[in-house]
């Protein structure tokens, strides 16, 4: 009987200072009951021990490719990996991060029996002992890009995370991770979506993400600040100009971004003044939103978030 051949997966994992975690990400993903892999692993120019482990690796499993290059960061290894891909399908992992045996094997099932450009898994935040799971939504649910797009940016149910989706490799065509920034997928997701057809989403969480003290969200400063409002306001500009349909859901974010960038902001001792004129561009956006007619988008807010946005524009 004709089996059909399992197409190529190019799983890219961008690594960096983490030789207590890349063992247990490695083992997740040559262990995966899907075979057909092609495992990048890119070391961005680690100064401890993770170049070696990758080359260990390497020898023991000929699928896995590793790439040595000089520190560019997040955004730059994950260029460099897509470069580097061979397989009709790409996927991330996060190097401190682990996945299920199946993960693979399931969303391209997904996506193959529903003629699906991107599958999105569900996944636990890991911290410490405690799997915490981050959408507690079951079954699975098709989307068009419109309504795909409109949870992009109610951020309840999916999330611009790069490493939850296996993707159609051409949805990368002409896009790239924004190099040298923080929040890199809110960059890039939004606009890969705008791109498919249709989108699968999962309830079965496959993929856990370690929750560590010293990351972005955990570790604010001005750089990320400013990072996250070029990225919000930049994609806002562009929904608004290209994508009219998801105006109240835009505005809707553009306002919890003032929010959290104004308590982040709070936090500091002082910003510069580029820092305080781009606060003030998103302060004045949102403004002039809510003194328009058409005011949809504050529903989605939270009673906390009314009372915030009263309180920061007061």
């Amino acid at each position: 009987m004709y089996k059909k051949v399992q197409p190529l997966i190019s799983v890219i994992v961008p690594v960096y200072k983490v030789e207590n975690y890349l063992e247990k990400c490695i083992k997740s993903i040559i262990n995966q009951t899907y075979n057909n892999l092609q495992i990048i692993l890119v070391d961005d120019g680690s100064p401890d021990n993770c170049g070696k482990i990758c080359d260990r690796y390497a020898k023991k499993d000929k699928r896995i490719e590793v790439v040595h290059k000089n520190n560019g960061g997040l955004s730059d290894a994950r260029n460099v990996g897509i470069n580097k891909a061979k397989g009709e399908y790409i996927a991330f992992v996060d190097s401190d991060d682990y996945i299920e045996k199946s993960m693979y094997k399931d969303m391209y099932n997904l996506i193959d029996k529903r003629k699906a450009d991107v599958c999105i898994c569900n996944f636990y935040n890991v911290e410490g002992n405690n799997k915490i799971l981050k959408n507690p939504n079951k079954g699975i649910q098709e989307y068009d890009k419109i309504s795909i797009l409109k949870e992009i940016l109610l951020d309840t149910k999916v999330q611009s995370y790069a490493w939850n989706k296996l993707y159609k490799k051409e949805v990368f065509n002409n896009i790239k991770y924004p190099v040298g920034k923080k929040y890199e997928d809110i960059g890039t997701t939004f606009y890969i979506l705008e791109k498919c057809n249709k989108i699968i989403v999962t309830g079965k969480p496959e993929y856990y993400y370690l929750n560590r003290k010293d990351s972005i969200v955990n570790n604010v400063n001005e750089q990320t600040i400013i990072d996250y409002i070029e990225l919000i306001i930049k994609r806002y500009d562009y929904i608004e100009k290209n994508l009219k349909e998801l105006d109240k859901y835009n505005k809707y974010y553009l306002a919890k971004t003032l929010i959290t960038a104004y308590y982040d902001i709070k936090s500091l001792k002082d910003i510069k003044s580029e820092t305080q004129k781009l606060f003030d561009n998103l302060y004045e956006k949102v403004r002039k939103n809510l003194e328009s007619d058409e005011k949809e988008f504050i529903n989605y807010l939270s009673e906390e978030q009314k009372k915030q946005i009263k309180q920061i524009l007061n």
